[in-house]
């Protein structure tokens, strides 16, 4: 899987850069170069215990997947309208996804009757469009704890797909959530104000995004101080295709 940067500079050539000017492409790569340092200063060092843990209990939700197209338009945005330094945690965009449900860390074991039971579940659902507008906080409107983009078509489809793996998992003992579902796609967490507080009013440039058609549902497992961070561990189409 390529990284960031690697996508960056193999796309293509930005006004401004033909004249010798700096262009684009030059400022993204060091914003993701920024960005690497800060959460590389605050990784854990206890990497092999987490991963033995890991292993036997896998941590693990089911998604939809974004595109790195979509994805990188999301991310230069935000990255651009608020600041690589102003949130700790920013989403790598191969990691891009919306939640439909988190079932927590599960004995390794257990995973193939969990892949059975959202495989018959997702495949009495059917294919969408999907196109994300508009961008949200979680927490204090002045320091929020998430930066997230959330989807305006296909938002009604992505409810019936929660509700899908819900009743999925339900007869293996997952417990329902408790609060109402709301899709969005997390990409940056903790802000960092310093001198300046977040400033809600920038959330209304976030850009439109079309996301192509969701056609599936992935199951995928967390690795911690990895990145990406999240790996697919199934797939499982819309329709069963």
């Amino acid at each position: 899987m390529e990284n960031e940067r690697d996508l960056l500079e193999k796309s293509p050539v930005r006004p401004g850069d033909a004249s010798g000017e700096p262009g684009e492409e030059g400022e993204k790569i060091e914003k993701i170069e920024k960005i690497e340092k800060i959460e590389q200063a605050k990784e854990s060092e206890s990497g092999e215990e987490a991963e033995t843990i890991e292993e036997s209990r896998p941590r693990i939700f089911v998604a939809v997947p974004i595109g790195e197209p979509a994805a990188e338009t999301l991310f230069d945005w935000a990255v651009s309208t608020y600041g690589a330094g102003r949130f700790r945690r920013w989403t790598d965009v191969r990691d891009y996804h919306l939640t439909l449900k988190f079932l927590g860390d599960v004995e390794s074991g257990n995973i193939a009757a969990i892949e059975a039971a959202l495989r018959e579940g997702f495949a009495r659902e059917t294919p969408f469009a999907l196109h994300l507008q508009g961008a949200g906080t979680f927490g204090l409107p002045e320091a929020p704890r998430v930066l997230f983009a959330e989807p305006t078509e296909g938002s009604g489809a992505l409810g019936r797909l929660a509700a899908a793996a819900e009743a999925a998992l339900a007869p293996l003992g997952f417990a329902p959530e408790k609060r109402s579902f709301r899709a969005h796609l997390t990409l940056a967490r903790k802000y960092a104000p310093g001198q300046d507080n977040f400033e809600p009013s920038r959330l209304r440039t976030a850009p439109a995004v079309p996301a192509g058609t969701v056609d599936r549902a992935v199951l995928y497992r967390t690795r911690m101080h990895r990145r990406p961070m999240y790996e697919r561990i199934a797939e499982f189409p819309l329709g069963g295709r």
